[in-house]
């Protein structure tokens, strides 16, 4: 007697007469009653359905309800009735996919971006822009720094292009990591606090009118001239073109240069450059340069007498107003140089020969041993007494020059720290960070964050205090203060805040760490190796 095959709505699928298969009706092998090896076919069936027919091409004979695992896109399907639709996941296509119902998804691989069927249209979900067609949105992203942290920013992006970053916090972009390279890329080497535009974007800035500012270029408003009303300056005030300076609503007085000659003049017909002083609160014209006669008309200078080749003063006290005194003015070149040039102080025309006129002069004759930097070309400012008789020039004699404090500035020096002898209980090294205390008065430091650090090991310090305290093994030279070489370990950046980190080493500090006890100074230049080196830094400051 044959089989009917109805399926789960009752529909009939096919009669199987006695001993025969159906592979038409669907994909299964429908078996009739006495089909030998019938064991065979109906593993194969389960095998089947078990792996949801699983293929690279569809199955030919499908009937609603069916589930076919799509081996090409690793998905499962299942039959509509008049399509394949993808089960628990969107549609992935080139193109919008045709028969969709209500709540389909599709995902558009030509554009990367998600679709949902409304039950008329595909509506897009997003990204609202395709990137390369002009993308204009705020993007949050989270790339890692150089440490390999996380951090969490707004990208602001117009036209596909990167703008500006907005940051609650300021670190450095990994430049391996793919969206910290991207930002590297894009102009932002360094994320700063707040909001920062992009050194790749030209002319990037902010336009507008601010009403208030707390730096402009870094400086306090309060530090720049104004130009509309009375103002003064601290420090220098240079122009650097030869157009100069002028004063007067009529620009009646004039500062220039000229082959680097410099002119100061009274545009104004017939006006005169008149010099006045206070003389005890009373104001006093020492020199008028007349403008209709182009001399000096009046020139108050007190008594001169001028006699020949000599100037005599004769005044009792001699006030000089010039800041600079020229003698030799006569003299060529060197080669005509008298050998001292300078003060004498007569002791008396009369006096007896041990009370000899005494000298304050430049001494040409004197040869510098090549000892010191600058000078050494010959000459220096000599105090002496002359010797006995007419000839006192000739055998001079040393004398000595008493002050309570003398002041001096040097004009250079070929280091740069300060630094004190001070006695180690330990062995140190160049660029050790120490601290106060242990057995003696210094120890490595060997704590990190120490709120104890004192100073760092020095090789070559500008200027020692305590010089005789020690060597460099028992009383090691602590810089205090200044450009010295560190034992810095990790990375960092130029201005990056230095704390210790342990075995007489330092490291760079995040800012929230730092405190005005722990730390060191701070980094002059970048460093990017990881291992601990000598690295120049600045140390007291904060």
């Amino acid at each position: 007697m044959a089989y009917k095959i109805n399926n789960t709505f009752g529909t009939l699928l096919v009669t199987l007469a006695d001993g025969t298969i159906d592979v038409a009706s669907t994909d299964l092998t429908l078996i009739g009653k006495g089909y030998a090896g019938f064991g065979e076919k109906l593993n194969e069936n389960l095998v089947k359905l078990l792996e949801n027919f699983n293929n690279t091409t569809a199955p030919a004979n499908k009937i609603q309800g069916q589930l076919w695992y799509d081996k090409t896109n690793n998905q499962i399907n299942v039959y509509t009735g008049s399509k394949w639709k993808p089960v628990g996941s969107t549609a992935n296509s080139a193109t919008a996919p045709t028969n969709a119902v209500l709540g389909d998804m599709w995902f558009d691989t030509t554009n990367t971006q998600l679709y949902v069927y409304t039950g008329s249209a595909w509506t897009l979900i997003g990204p609202t822009t395709v990137s390369g067609s002009g993308v204009t949105q705020v993007i949050t992203e989270s790339p890692e720094d150089n440490t390999g942290v996380k951090r969490s920013i707004l990208k602001l992006v117009a036209n596909d292009t990167v703008v500006g970053v907005v940051s609650n916090l300021a670190f450095t972009p990994s430049s391996t990591e793919t969206l910290g390279a991207a930002l590297v890329s894009a102009g932002f080497s360094s994320i700063s606090q707040g909001i920062q535009l992009s050194t790749s974007v030209a002319s990037a800035k902010f336009r507008g009118t601010a009403t208030d500012s707390d730096a402009l270029g870094g400086v306090a408003p309060a530090n720049y001239l104004r130009s509309d009303s009375n103002d003064t300056s601290t420090g220098s005030l240079g122009i650097l073109n030869d157009t100069g300076l002028t004063i007067g609503a009529g620009s009646d007085v004039t500062m220039s240069m000229s082959s680097d000659d410099f002119t100061i003049a009274q545009t104004t017909t017939n006006k005169d450059i008149i010099f006045t002083v206070n003389d005890g609160g009373t104001t006093k014209e020492a020199l008028r340069i007349k403008g209709s006669t182009g001399r000096i008309e009046d020139l108050r200078v007190g008594n001169l007498t001028v006699d020949g080749t000599s100037t005599i003063i004769n005044t009792s006290t001699l006030s000089v107003e010039d800041n600079i005194i020229e003698l030799n003015r006569n003299i060529s070149n060197n080669a005509g140089m008298p050998s001292y040039t300078g003060l004498k102080v007569n002791r008396g025309e009369t006096s007896s020969v041990t009370e000899q006129n005494l000298y304050w002069v430049w001494d040409e004759t004197f040869a510098d041993d090549g000892s010191t930097t600058y000078g050494n070309a010959g000459g220096a400012w000599t105090a002496f007494k002359g010797a006995d008789g007419d000839t006192e020039l000739e055998a001079p004699t040393l004398v000595d020059i008493r002050a309570n404090v003398v002041h001096a500035t040097t004009t250079s020096a070929m280091y740069a720290d300060l630094a004190e002898r001070y006695e180690a209980d330990c062995d140190t090294e160049v660029g050790d960070v120490v601290i106060l205390g242990g057995k003696a008065e210094i120890t490595k430091c060997n704590h990190d964050l120490s709120d104890a650090v004192f100073g760092v090991i020095s090789d070559k310090p500008a200027y020692l205090m305590n010089a005789q305290a020690g060597n460099n093994d028992s009383h090691p030279m602590v810089a205090l203060k200044g450009r010295v070489m560190v034992k810095l370990k990790g990375t960092g950046r130029a201005g990056d805040r230095l704390v210790s980190a342990g075995n007489g080493e330092a490291r760079v500090a995040d800012l929230e760490e730092c405190t005005a006890f722990n730390t060191i100074g701070r980094l002059v230049k970048d460093k990017y190796n990881k291992e601990t080196a000598l690295t120049e830094c600045v140390i007291g400051v904060k």
